[in-house]
């Protein structure tokens, strides 16, 4: 499973252009990267969809499971936000497009943002709820027999013990929107690309190329920073306990 990335990542330090054929160690493929005005374009936009779609995911998702935690016990409801997760990406992907069409909605940045969020807050509601379920309703009505006021309470008290699942959601919906390919492809219009479409653009036109290997190879070790991440986060979280 994991021998085509390794040879994908070893061929982007590779002078050579040819795969299997070592003629040195260089970095011209990530400096030529650096020059590459559409690249760092695609980088910056990814990077701005992903970050709005982790954090505005996260909110909704983290409401959603407060409110399904705490105040509903509807099981059809509560299903609904396992959807996104069930249907296949493309089908989602397929019904946005159609959505947007019939609405004559113009493509870009924020169908692609919607697009998302839509997508991501099924896994923020998976991450967050069960944080929510864990903590006794005894603490609350503690903090606000002592005091406080609701908002309080969830504030000071729910807020900081949901934070695992809160950092879980963030990474996972960042991870997943920086990557996705599908739902990315079918919403977005012309002009606004991600580095997942650069890459398929410039594979499709090209084939493999050694600034390709150095583009994907980027893509991978920000989705290996993000998993590692929320992995010494876990393992801290596990001796503090």
């Amino acid at each position: 499973m994991y021998a085509p990335l390794a040879v994908l990542i070893a061929q982007s330090f590779n002078t050579s252009k040819y795969i299997g054929v070592w003629k040195g160690f260089t970095l011209e493929w990530y400096f030529r990267l650096t020059g590459d005005y559409e690249v760092l374009e695609a980088t910056f936009n990814g990077l701005a969809v992903a970050t709005l779609s982790a954090l505005i995911s996260t909110l909704l998702g983290g409401i959603a499971g407060y409110y399904f935690s705490r105040y509903s016990r509807s099981g059809v409801a509560d299903s609904l936000l396992y959807v996104p997760i069930v249907i296949p990406e493309i089908v989602e992907a397929v019904s946005l497009l159609m959505l947007y069409v019939a609405l004559n909605v113009e493509l870009g940045f924020w169908t692609v943002l919607i697009g998302h969020i839509a997508y991501n807050i099924s896994y923020s509601y998976l991450a967050i709820k069960p944080q929510f379920e864990m903590t006794p309703h005894s603490l609350e009505e503690a903090a606000i027999n002592l005091g406080a006021t609701p908002i309080e309470a969830f504030l000071k008290v729910l807020l900081p013990l949901a934070t695992p699942g809160i950092i879980s959601s963030v990474l996972i919906t960042f991870s997943m929107s920086f990557d996705d390919f599908v739902k990315t492809l079918f919403t977005t219009g012309p002009g606004f690309k991600t580095l997942p479409l650069v890459i398929w653009i410039r594979a499709a036109r090209a084939r493999a190329t050694p600034e390709l290997n150095a583009l994907a190879s980027i893509m991978v070790a920000i989705s290996l920073l993000s998993s590692y991440i929320y992995t010494r986060y876990l393992l801290e979280a596990k001796k503090e306990k």
